[in-house]
């Protein structure tokens, strides 16, 4: 009798806990979107990183490319707001579920289709300069750098990433400081514009080591009679012009000239004039992770995910300059976004013997030339 009893209780409870939604709040996911698109622009800007018109833009894109279409589930501008929020702002998955009211594996399956399809755009949106590439504005128009540097197309650099590894590879992603962290390096232009970008490599591996792959493997090259600014943790060759070593080159040891603190002689003025023409790599650096806090936070994917993140990001970065041309964030002050894109200038014991005769007469010259020429109007 007591077993019957029993065995009543609990179907009547097992029928009183029936399935129901979990996330039944008034503001859906598309409606929340739908709020953003049409409400106040710096409200969208602030959850999607970028202009509302902009990311129509790029939904359109990527339809019209035949590389993200409406769901059962989601449209194409859920998708894809979805994947930029979480690139902004660098939440988790469950984070994403609680606010665009989705299941996790809902949300998991629609972001990697997006990374996906903004990955494909690399080929359309980051481009290695042509061979008859024209002096840049930004340099022809600059009487401290122009003539001088007019065959410079852009700066080279390296920054690290936040990484999440298998414990049995954390010593090789440790960086100098300490941390766990991918090493990506990039090439830009002086308009602030990725020319190209290596992801992946492990936070200890040198700058140098990165390049060198990129120049014999990874489809890196420099247009004849051009060259790249980079900083001294690269040697010094005709293709890369890096400063004089043993001498003042970061801009904050410059801020006291005209104060009775003048340059101690020519290979000085040299360094200064160079860290200023290569401070677009931090610059560039500094916007992206600005605008993506998911490159500056721990991360929630396997690492494979983490580097499609991290290009994915740059070719975002490129598609708003190039659309857009400037934005709040683009517009930042140098002051504002110091120290966020993380570049380094390392000197490597072993980079010095890399350095080439052709790069020391290229180095030479210029610095003559400036020397020459700074007291000329």
């Amino acid at each position: 009798m007591a077993y019957v009893l029993d065995h009543v209780r609990y179907r009547v409870e097992s029928q009183s806990l029936t399935r129901r939604p979990m996330r039944t709040g008034p503001l859906s996911g598309h409606t929340f979107i739908h709020e953003l698109l049409q409400g106040h622009e710096a409200r969208a800007y602030e959850n999607l990183r970028m202009a509302p018109r902009l990311f129509l833009k790029l939904r359109d894109v990527l339809i019209n490319k035949g590389l993200m279409k409406d769901t059962t589930n989601l449209t194409c501008t859920e998708q894809l707001a979805i994947f930029l929020h979480a690139l902004g702002h660098g939440v988790s998955n469950r984070v994403l579920s609680e606010r665009f009211h989705h299941s996790g594996e809902t949300i998991s399956r629609h972001f990697n289709a997006v990374l996906k399809a903004v990955v494909s755009l690399k080929r359309e949106y980051i481009n290695l300069p042509q061979n008859d590439v024209q002096v840049h504005p930004h340099v022809r128009h600059n009487k401290i750098f122009y003539p001088y540097f007019k065959n410079a197309i852009g700066a080279i650099d390296g920054t690290h990433i936040p990484a999440l590894v298998r414990k049995n590879k954390a010593t090789r992603y440790r960086n100098r400081k300490g941390w766990i962290s991918q090493n990506v390096m990039a090439a830009c232009s002086f308009d602030l514009q990725f020319q190209y970008v290596a992801v992946g490599w492990e936070g200890s591996t040198a700058d140098m080591r990165v390049l060198r792959w990129a120049l014999e493997s990874g489809g890196f090259s420099v247009p004849e009679g051009k060259y790249y600014l980079v900083d001294s943790g690269y040697a010094n060759t005709d293709k890369f012009l890096a400063p004089h070593r043993s001498h003042r080159y970061h801009l904050s040891e410059f801020l006291n000239l005209g104060r009775g603190n003048r340059y101690s002689g020519p290979n000085e003025l040299f360094n200064h004039r160079h860290a200023q023409l290569r401070n677009v790599i931090e610059r560039a650096f500094g916007v992206l992770k600005m605008r993506f806090k998911c490159l500056r936070c721990t991360p929630y994917y396997p690492f494979r995910t983490q580097t499609r993140i991290a290009l994915a990001c740059c070719v975002l970065h490129n598609f708003i300059r190039r659309e857009e041309g400037s934005d709040i964030l683009f517009n930042m002050s140098q002051d504002e976004v110091d120290g966020v894109g993380d570049v380094r200038d390392e000197i490597h014991s072993d980079v010095a013997n890399e350095d080439n005769v052709g790069g020391a007469q290229l180095r030479t010259m210029i610095t003559g030339q400036l020397w020459g020429g700074r007291n000329v109007s």
